[in-house]
């Protein structure tokens, strides 16, 4: 037997691929984006040349015939190993996600690590218009997952979701996806990249979206790093004052439980809180004030919390996961409601209790004021 590379691709044939989207077009055929930095010919290879990224389309009635479309007008092939995220477009998401599902399970050239955005108010050409317009890096795909992962530790707004754990939460009774989206806004005379809420999905489509708020509270229960979270509260001992915290780890338990034959869930967070900042003339960070504060802050993630389950329970899309929750601690509880879920999901009660220590950090306890 003899060993070789049987599909070794010369890279200077080869593309690297930063991000691939998928959405459904008006006539009903798919759309296949793909983002890569500009070609460097043979003959400039070694010199200086600035990067840029480019986008490539196809389209076909699959996605695997969209995707192959692409070289119908590009010659060089895609590594899609490198691909590390991917953009879901409205039209397709509220029309039947399946339609991508087994593409994305049997296509073995693509990462399971992928993370997963909804594209909500614009179109995938244009988000990618808007990351091919501007420098190279700054809102490149690969820039994106930087983002996502920053502003889950500094503000704990929206939950990241790879390519694996979408198709598992569509596929596994109990529990729903929910995906970070994107969309265009203005900034000046160019467009900009924001995150903004989050995409709720029941089965195979899109049915709704948690506001910033909720999504803060989908934070606190369903994200695997356990920290990050920007707390704001007002101060009412002055008008206008403000306190600032930031949650440098959490832990967050649900737990089902049965009160007066009906199905309960009791949700339990604790938080190790940093003081970040003061607004107005107060000094609010004094010790005697550190029981309200921490009190103050326990109202705001519990605002959060409830807030979020209140809408997963109007759309009756368990993107909490609780009814995955109560298979694993009490199957038997399980198997007599998993036929009847649909009915039983939106009036299952929730018992919310956060506690939060406000840490000392040996920093000054007075705010600056001008004489």
């Amino acid at each position: 037997m003899l060993g070789s590379c049987y599909d070794l691709h010369e890279i200077n044939d080869a593309a690297i691929a930063q991000n691939f989207s998928l959405d459904l077009l008006e006539n009903g055929q798919v759309a296949f984006l793909a983002q890569t930095t500009q070609p460097v010919p043979r003959s400039e290879t070694g010199e200086t040349q600035p990067s840029q990224n480019i986008s490539v389309m196809g389209t076909g009635r699959t996605a695997a015939e969209a995707a192959r479309g692409m070289f119908l007008h590009f010659s060089r092939l895609f590594l899609w190993i490198h691909a590390n995220t991917l953009f879901i477009g409205e039209n397709l998401a509220r029309q039947d996600l399946t339609l991508i599902s087994d593409f994305l399970m049997r296509n073995r050239n693509l990462r399971f690590q992928t993370c997963v955005y909804l594209v909500c108010g614009v179109s995938i050409q244009d988000i990618h218009k808007a990351m091919n317009e501007r420098g190279f890096a700054i809102t490149s795909a690969r820039g994106i997952t930087q983002q996502i992962e920053t502003q889950a530790e500094e503000l704990g707004y929206y939950t990241p979701l790879a390519n694996i754990e979408l198709l598992e939460r569509m596929l596994t009774p109990g529990i729903e996806p929910a995906l970070p989206q994107l969309t265009v806004i203005k900034e000046g005379d160019k467009d900009r990249i924001v995150l903004q809420g989050m995409g709720v999905i029941k089965n195979n489509r899109l049915i709704g979206k948690l506001n910033p708020e909720q999504s803060q509270g989908y934070y606190y229960l369903q994200s695997k790093k356990k920290q990050g979270g920007l707390i704001s509260i007002a101060w009412s001992d002055s008008p206008n004052a403000m306190a600032v915290m930031h949650c440098t780890q959490f832990t967050s338990n649900t737990r089902p439980f049965i009160q007066e034959g009906k199905l309960n869930m009791k949700i339990d967070i604790k938080c190790e809180l940093q003081y970040l900042e003061t607004i107005g003339d107060d000094n609010i960070y004094v010790p005697a004030n550190q029981q309200r504060l921490e009190y103050l802050a326990e109202e705001k993630i519990k605002q959060q919390v409830r807030s979020c389950i209140i809408q997963a329970q109007q759309l009756n899309s368990d993107i909490l996961g609780w009814g995955l929750t109560t298979a694993r601690y009490q199957p038997g509880w399980w198997e007599d409601m998993a036929a009847q879920w649909d009915q039983v999901f939106p009036v299952v009660g929730s018992q919310v209790e956060v506690e939060c220590i406000l840490c000392s950090d040996g920093l000054s306890r007075e705010s600056f004021r001008f004489n």
